[in-house]
C-alpha cells in the first residue's frame, strides 16, 4: 500500500514532511506487525475502498505522529522514564504506545477484515 505526498496533504491537512518515504515505511512497517503481514504486498485495487481509504489514514496518521516525534530516528530512541531538574521531577506514564491515537483507532477495522478474507 502506497501513499502519496498528495493524499497525505489531503489526510492532514498538513504538508508531508521532510523524510516523509521514511516515515511511511515506518508506518507501513508497524502496520504489517499488527495485521501479521496480510496487506504486505496486496494490490490496492483488489481491496474495498474502505478498506484502501483506512490504510491510507493510519499511514498518515502514523507517518504524522512519526514527522513529530523526531523522524524515525527520534521514534527508535529509547523514551526517558524519569528525570529530574533542581527540586523538580517527572516520571513518565507506564504503557505509552509506539501508535498514535488516531492510527489505533483505525487497527481494529484493519485487523477484523484480515481475519474475515
Amino acid at each position: 500500500m502506497c501513499l502519496t505526498q498528495a493524499e497525505y496533504t489531503a489526510i492532514t491537512g498538513e504538508e508531508a514532511p521532510e523524510g516523509f518515504t521514511a516515515c511511511v515505511t515506518l508506518a507501513q512497517n508497524m502496520l504489517d506487525a499488527r495485521t501479521l503481514c496480510f496487506y504486505a504486498g496486496r494490490e490496492a485495487q483488489s481491496l474495498p475502498g474502505l478498506i484502501r481509504r483506512t490504510l491510507k489514514q493510519y499511514l498518515a496518521y502514523q507517518a504524522q505522529a512519526i514527522s513529530l516525534a523526531g523522524g524515525v530516528a527520534g521514534v527508535m530512541e529509547a523514551t526517558v522514564g524519569s528525570a529530574s531538574l533542581g527540586k523538580f521531577s517527572f516520571t513518565a506514564g507506564v504503557g505509552a504506545s509506539a501508535h498514535c491515537p488516531a492510527a489505533s483507532a483505525l487497527l481494529p477495522l484493519l485487523v477484523s477484515y484480515a481475519r474475515c478474507e
